[in-house]
């Protein structure tokens, strides 16, 4: 069976660090081309890589590249145009979160989907982390009965202060909440199967996007939970944490705790398996299951849907903070 010819735009870390190690990994995948505007940097990296197509122009790499699918991992402000013209060159897409940064914008990705009839698979990588997948099997199973409280962050240690496209606002659509609040805010209401009613956010901005934040949310159900995030933690290392309360038992992602109340002992829960690279881990399986829907041998789990749902959440806490006030999810 011929290999999924795969182009990678934007050569940062998250390409370097996650996807092309992950789909060298898998022999199904072939990594054919690259295209960024550091010329430079693509060059090293596909030498490393063995990679012989490189590219600093995006309407050139979609034109004539020999690949069918993209993968985009560039600054947030240009995932949404790229995706589009990757759907309207007939390319399938796996794209990092945010899709898009403004809400106008979700409709016309819903229309070129469905005009387009390809493969938009938003990298909620966070869904398949191994440690992450324990909590949702634990929380949808009842073993901790109903949940009344919840918590998760992102906490980065401040090793060194870079000015990058994350601290301008234009190219990032936010701070901390949107780069790093994206991921953990995803994998947590997924794991919760929960709608959010309301947020109301505390942003600490020193410059022109938030450093920190943190947003409390009301669910539908009446239980309540908190996401905080920040990248100027004097921290040895970063950190995250995702915890949660039950009327029955408590569940913690890191490190892995799971406990439960049951005729008056507590019983420990707790996986005796250690979860050593949940980070790596999310990424071949994300990738794993996107080739499993290319083959036709599995439905997409998690849709563009899914991930704009998260980005209103994101939004809402934006305008709660300059309102002062509670913000309803639409």
């Amino acid at each position: 069976m011929e290999r999924i010819k795969v182009g990678i735009a934007g050569i940062g870390a998250i390409s370097q660090v996650a996807y092309l190690p992950s789909l060298q990994g898998i022999e199904d995948f072939n990594v054919t081309a690259v295209c960024d505007v550091d010329y430079q940097k693509a060059e090293a990296v596909a030498r490393k890589y063995g990679i012989s197509h490189l590219f600093d122009n995006y309407e050139d790499f979609l034109r004539n590249a020999d690949i069918d699918t993209v993968v985009i991992a560039t600054p947030n402000y240009l995932h949404f145009p790229m995706l589009m013209g990757a759907l309207d060159y007939g390319r399938d897409v796996i794209c990092e979160l945010p899709l898009c940064l403004r809400e106008n914008e979700i409709e016309e990705i819903r229309v070129s989907v469905s005009k387009n009839n390809r493969i938009l698979f938003p990298a909620m990588n966070g869904r398949f982390r191994p440690d992450a997948r324990v909590l949702h099997r634990t929380i949808t199973s009842g073993e901790i009965g109903n949940v009344i409280y919840s918590k998760a962050g992102w906490l980065k240690s401040l090793k060194k202060k870079v000015q990058s496209w994350r601290s301008r606002k234009g190219e990032s659509g936010g701070g901390a909440i949107m780069t790093l609040g994206t991921y953990v805010l995803d994998y947590m209401i997924w794991a919760l199967q929960k709608k959010v009613s309301t947020v109301f956010a505390s942003l600490h901005r020193d410059e022109e996007v938030e450093d920190s934040g943190i947003v409390l949310m009301k669910f539908e159900d009446g239980a309540f939970g908190t996401f905080e995030v920040s990248w100027t933690i004097l921290f040895e290392k970063d950190f995250t944490y995702f915890n949660v309360y039950g009327n029955r038992g408590t569940a913690i992602m890191n490190p892995m705790k799971i406990e439960k109340l049951y005729q008056g002992e507590i019983l420990d829960l707790t996986p005796r398996e250690p979860i050593k690279h949940p980070f790596m881990d999310s990424y071949k399986s994300m990738l794993e299951h996107f080739r499993d829907i290319k083959r036709g041998r599995a439905q997409q789990l998690y849709t563009h849907e899914d991930a704009n749902y998260i980005l209103k959440i994101i939004l809402a806490s934006y305008r709660s903070f300059e309102t002062g006030v509670e913000e309803r999810i639409n």
